[in-house]
Formats: structure tokens, sequence, C-alpha cells
């Protein structure tokens, strides 16, 4: 079936990618980032946890704008429950306040010796998943690939055109913080 580059944006030292495939009853949304940071691959797969499991305690994460609502109960582990509170701003219309809408996820994967975690949606408008992992590239640097899939049905049109522009701002952010580093960061 036929593919559909829908962004392609460049980060400092990465890239996020957004395509959609068309299938037979709905179209995938295909979503890969990749960046490359100056920071041991250990510690950036932590600040990566937190920010999906306890965002207050992530330097790299932008709390404005995403943040789980509450540690998930009886700590991270493979199957544990995952709740972000979304606050996308109106790209459209900038003086329009965001509205804040909350979700939940299953960590289907939690691999912390393998630096990598997979999560799966349960109520996001769009049904799907990512694998996040962190390589290392040498003592202090390393690379980010977020890499997943949402089932997207015509309906669902406006949700896919707010994260065409949502996910180059949200990795924008995430490099940004992750090269300002945690000493200069008031967090």
């Amino acid at each position: 079936m036929p593919t559909e580059t829908l962004v392609e944006h460049q980060l400092m030292r990465g890239f996020v990618r957004l395509s959609r495939e068309q299938t037979e009853n709905a179209a995938l949304l295909h979503f890969h980032v990749e960046m490359e940071v100056e920071h041991p691959a250990k510690v950036m797969f932590e600040q990566l946890v937190l920010g999906l499991t306890d965002s207050e305690k992530s330097w790299i994460w932008p709390i404005e704008y995403e943040n789980s609502a509450e540690p998930p109960e009886g700590g991270v582990h493979e199957g544990c429950l995952v709740k972000m509170t979304y606050r996308v701003p109106r790209f459209d219309k900038p003086d329009v306040p965001a509205k804040s809408a909350t979700y939940s996820y299953t960590l289907a994967q939690y691999k912390p010796d393998d630096l990598l975690l997979e999560y799966q949606s349960i109520d996001h408008p769009l049904s799907g998943g990512a694998v996040v992992r962190v390589e290392p590239v040498s003592v202090n640097n390393s690379r980010i690939h977020w890499q997943g899939a949402y089932r997207q049905d015509p309906s669902q049109e406006i949700v896919v055109q707010s994260i065409i522009r949502y996910f180059p701002f949200l990795y924008d952010l995430i490099e940004q913080n992750a090269a300002t580093g945690p000493s200069d960061l008031n967090r």
C-alpha cells in the first residue's frame, strides 16, 4: 500500500519523521525519532523513563506540555499503567489556551539493562504504541531511538494534524533540555 511522508524535521543532532501508510480499513501513522545527546546512555534512559512515569523528576521532559499524571502504582515494571496528561498548544490559534487530555498506556516491555521500553496505548484516540531504546555511542554520548505506529481512521484526521505539528515541537524541546543538562535546569 502507498506510504506518504507527512513530516521530515531536522533536530540539532537527529530527526523526526512521520509517515502514513494506507491499509484496507484505516491508515497507520508511523513515527521515527532519532537524536544523539551528550550524556551516557544509562542516564538518558533513566531520564526518558522518568519523563514517562514521574515527569517532575526528569530534567529533559517538557512538563509544561506533557507530564505523567501520577507515578505507576508499584513502581516502573513491565505491565504497569502509565498515565500522561497532554497540553498540546493550539498551533493554528496561538492565543487559545491548550486543553488538557489524559491518556493511559501499558508498558508492554521494560528492560532497563537493555535500555529499552515499549508502550501501548489504552485509551488514546489513535491506538498503537512505540519502542524507545537508547544506545551508547561513546562513554558520554548516546543515541535515542523512538519508533512506533498508531492506527488512524478517517474521522481522526484532526488528531493526526495536531501530531504532525506537535511531535517536532516536543522532540525539539527534549533535545534542547538534554543539551542544556541537569545543572542548568530549574527542576
